[in-house]
């Protein structure tokens, strides 16, 4: 009986040393990585809404320009413009663009883009929004930053808040069909599925021009 529980042990101790060994810290590109660890996801989203999602709004690309070099080279547009979390062939791009809303919905407004070469409809969201648009169009914010998913998960979901909030909220209590409105907003695109006919973007910032 003796043996036989010295053997337990020495198992326990083996197995012990074999999981300790399994888990080790690799520095990437010999730096030392900064998690976000204690976070209130709540807090972590409105400090980067306002310092630095607002200086990014600058980096916005006129859209006549972005959907010409998507029809004439998508990789190249892509290639340039694109954020992306390195998952799936979806990417976040950020637009800009000036334009006369000609219908509104519930959950939707049309917008047809001031253009000098052809006529361009673009959809804003205006509904409830689940992506992760917001969070991901910078490529400020990356999984790796966080100690879990659940955090990284939740800092979206406030920014979208954020957004239904302060940009879509007030501008469904005003909005109607004729006004001229310049906004930016956060698209995803498929790769794989590009059809510029069909571009859908969440407004980040809107300003209607009566």
């Amino acid at each position: 009986m003796k043996i036989k529980w010295v053997k337990y042990l020495v198992l326990i101790v083996v197995a012990g040393l074999l999981a300790y060994n399994s888990v080790y810290f690799k520095k990437l590109n010999g730096k030392k990585a900064t998690l976000q660890t204690n976070l209130d996801p709540a807090q972590f989203a409105r400090s980067f809404w306002k310092d630095k999602f607002a200086n990014y709004l600058d980096s916005a690309v006129d859209i006549n320009s972005f959907l010409k070099l998507l029809k004439d080279d998508p990789n190249g547009a892509f290639t340039k413009y694109a954020k992306t979390q390195g998952i799936g062939n979806t990417s976040c791009f950020l637009l800009k663009a000036e334009g006369q809303i000609i219908e509104v919905k519930e959950d939707e407004i049309m917008v047809k883009i001031n253009s000098d070469v052809a006529e361009t409809k673009v959809k804003l969201n205006t509904g409830l929004y689940f992506g992760n648009a917001i969070r991901d169009v910078t490529g400020l914010i990356k999984m790796g930053d966080f100690g879990n998913t659940i955090d990284y998960n939740s800092v979206s979901s406030e920014l979208n808040k954020i957004v239904q909030a302060e940009v879509i909220s007030p501008l469904k209590t005003k909005v109607k069909k004729g006004d001229t409105v310049s906004f930016i907003g956060c698209t995803e695109i498929n790769k794989e599925q590009i059809n510029i006919d069909n571009i859908e973007l969440l407004p980040v910032k809107i300003l209607l021009n009566k």
